[in-house]
């Protein structure tokens, strides 16, 4: 299944309608010609959950005049449009549109004309700060967020989303963790090498969580996830700072665990004694720094490796932001 779709100019309109069914994304660099966007706009109207995305250094991609082509797109994304520098050319999108990523660009740019649009279902923005708390109140119907390379509680104190499923914080800085239990409707939350964050007890808090997700975070301990009765998967990602055979415990109580991964790690294997007579672990995936350790990982727990993140989150019903 090819899940990005590169377009450039001549395109081939009979190949990309039979591309973009398989599609996520689908996206270009440099400019095409009139009725190739044309021909493009009609296809991604059939096929209103691919991402159409722009990127790369060209100027007048920058401009965003090409979306005048595009009037019922639903999913857009400007991640790595580098030369871009204002966003009220969005107003040229349908009203409806459900999805925006305004990734990284030269310079932070102001969310302001974003607030034109209220029905938004996903969000991604990295580090645009001016204007994003305005935007999050004109959307309160967001179902998925990432935030990169933002101070979450000085940029964003209070946080109202009733029906937020999925959060991932990138970067940035989390000074205080019970910022979180703000969303008490989080499904999905991943963490990833965020600032300042050095206490998850709020975590546990969070009644509906089915999936975390921690990468890079500087802790020597989890804390204990007994009251975590929805969650069925941890990932844990270069989570160096565990190297304690009781750095797991606390993640070894949750009683609905499934799966779990634990790559890029120095943990000792004595850290996964807790997980032996877990009653309801199926899965598990070990990247322990050596082959012997994760030999005898794989001997003392003997489950198989976890699913792919895709598989789990389309089983579970979870949206997965990055």
């Amino acid at each position: 299944m090819s899940r990005v779709v590169e377009v450039s100019s001549p395109m081939n309109v009979h190949q990309l309608d039979v591309r973009i069914r398989d599609a996520a994304v689908v996206q270009f660099s440099q400019p095409l010609a009139e009725a190739e966007y044309r021909s493009l706009g009609a296809l991604l109207t059939d096929h209103p959950t691919v991402t159409l995305r722009a990127y790369g250094f060209d100027e007048e991609l920058a401009t965003l005049r090409f979306l005048r082509w595009f009037p019922r797109l639903r999913r857009f994304s400007v991640a790595g449009l580098h030369n871009l520098t204002e966003l009220a050319p969005l107003h040229q999108l349908d009203a409806d549109v459900e999805c925006l990523d305004i990734g990284e660009t030269h310079k932070p740019l102001n969310l302001a004309p974003v607030t034109a649009f209220h029905g938004l279902h996903q969000l991604r923005i990295v580090a645009h700060r001016r204007g994003l708390p305005e935007l999050l109140n004109a959307n309160p119907g967001l179902q998925g967020l990432a935030l990169w390379r933002v101070p979450v509680d000085q940029v964003l104190p209070v946080i109202a989303l009733p029906d937020l499923q999925s959060l991932a914080l990138t970067l940035g800085s989390l000074a205080r963790g019970e910022w979180l239990t703000q969303v008490p409707t989080l499904r999905y939350l991943a963490l990833r090498a965020v600032r300042n964050l050095t206490d998850l007890n709020a975590v546990t808090r969070l009644p509906a969580l089915q999936w975390l997700w921690l990468d890079a975070l500087t802790l020597d301990r989890l804390p204990d996830f007994g009251s975590s009765s929805t969650l069925l998967r941890a990932d844990c990602t270069q989570m160096r700072h565990l190297r304690h055979p009781a750095s797991l415990q606390g993640l070894a109580a949750a009683p609905q665990l499934r799966e779990l991964l634990v790559t890029e790690s120095r943990l000792p294997v004595d850290a996964f004694v807790p997980f032996a007579g877990h009653p309801t672990l199926e899965h598990v995936g070990f990247g322990l720094g050596s082959e012997r350790r994760n030999r005898d990982a794989k001997r003392l727990l003997r489950r198989t490796p976890p699913s792919n993140h895709a598989h789990f989150a389309a089983t579970h019903g979870l949206l997965r932001m990055l």
